[in-house]
């Protein structure tokens, strides 16, 4: 009779037991539960214990397998996010020629997941302009000096025609560099700008910056209708 009763209570015993999935974990510890889903970063269940409770998560990445009551075994693949899924919430902004998302430099590669193929290329025209900025930068400051040199030895070794021919050439090519500096630079900065404010707008960050640069515009005169010169421009994004 014991003996029946034993047999008895071992036999329902593996009948709970089967009837519900156990959650095996990656250190090895297990979950006894009942799963209600599973999706691409996540695993929902309920405890065995309280199957009327509430319901809990936890990383897919965390799990190795799952035992489930009818006897099959599912093995979790770890999943790693996106670009955009995992940066959704940063904010980007520019840094010399290149992009930071929350203090951390993208590489191309990260940018071009991050802001689709399009401001992707607008990324790329605009690191193209501010490298060009940056030339002509050194190429400013470069003849800049080399005029002032220059001049300084027109003045103690007097009128020599080379001298004066070499410093009036590195002065027009100072003249020359320095609004090309600024376009390029500025042009570049504020397109770079553009495609961070994007990615900004678009997630949950302040899409909010500025931008001082200059832009070539045409003027108008008594004399002539085609004169062209240098202005500022001041944008503000929200």
């Amino acid at each position: 009779m014991k003996k029946l009763a034993l047999f008895i209570a071992l036999f329902f015993a593996s009948l709970i037991t089967m009837a519900q999935d156990v959650i095996v974990m990656k250190d090895g510890s297990t979950i006894q539960s009942k799963v209600m889903e599973i999706n691409g970063t996540e695993i929902k269940y309920k405890k065995w214990s309280n199957l009327d409770g509430p319901m809990y998560s936890i990383s897919r990445n965390e799990v190795n397998s799952i035992n489930y009551q009818n006897g099959e075994v599912e093995l979790i693949t770890t999943v790693t996010p996106s670009y955009p899924a995992m940066y959704a919430n940063g904010r980007m902004e520019r840094d010399g020629k290149n992009l930071t998302l929350d203090g951390r430099e993208l590489s191309d590669v990260e940018v071009r997941q991050l802001v689709g193929e399009e401001n992707y290329q607008t990324y790329l025209s605009a690191k193209k302009q501010i490298g060009l900025g940056k030339t002509y930068t050194y190429i400013f400051f470069g003849s800049l000096g080399a005029s002032a040199v220059l001049s300084i030895v027109y003045m103690i070794e007097g009128s020599e025609p080379a001298i004066i021919l070499s410093a009036v050439a590195t002065g027009l090519v100072a003249n020359a560099s320095f609004p090309l500096m600024l376009v390029f630079n500025n042009a570049g900065k504020g397109r770079m700008n553009w495609v961070a404010d994007e990615f900004n707008r678009n997630g949950k960050a302040s899409a909010f910056s500025w931008q001082l640069s200059p832009s070539i515009m045409k003027c108008n005169s008594m004399e002539s209708q085609n004169n062209l010169g240098l202005g500022l421009t001041f944008s503000v994004n929200f």
